[in-house]
């Protein structure tokens, strides 16, 4: 079954290297890609995906709170949410955890790792 994922982020590189992980991972997908938060609630409006990951660094409204913004959409609860970052502490992954998001990754220096990471993370979330 193909899953459909949406990829929040205002970087078009960052987008290339996770929908290639997603690919590597072995998940039938097609990935959306919003530009950013007011982008990604109107994408979630009209198609809600299987899956949602949401870049921290983003210009304007941050990941943490895109994340808030997306779980006040209807039929979102039920979605799994990832937040990802260059660097991600342990004070931002318990205020993404407790606004619920179901795991976080931090970006790895190459796809391969990457790879794992959303291997392991698929699994837990039997999204496979």
């Amino acid at each position: 079954m193909q899953r459909n994922i949406l990829l929040v982020d205002d970087d078009r590189d960052e987008i290339s290297i996770l929908s290639e992980a997603i690919e590597l991972a072995g998940i039938d997908s097609r990935c959306q890609w919003a530009r950013g938060a007011e982008n990604a609630y109107e994408m979630v409006k009209r198609d809600l995906p299987d899956l949602i990951l949401v870049d921290y660094n983003m210009p304007g409204i941050n990941g943490i709170s895109c994340m808030r913004g997306l779980k006040k959409i209807t039929g979102v609860a039920t979605v799994p949410i990832l937040l990802y970052s260059t660097y991600i502490d342990p004070a931002m992954t318990r205020e993404a955890l407790s606004i619920g998001a179901n795991g976080c990754i931090q970006k790895t220096l190459t796809v391969i790792d990457l790879v794992r990471t959303l291997k392991t993370l698929f699994s837990d979330l039997q999204f496979a």
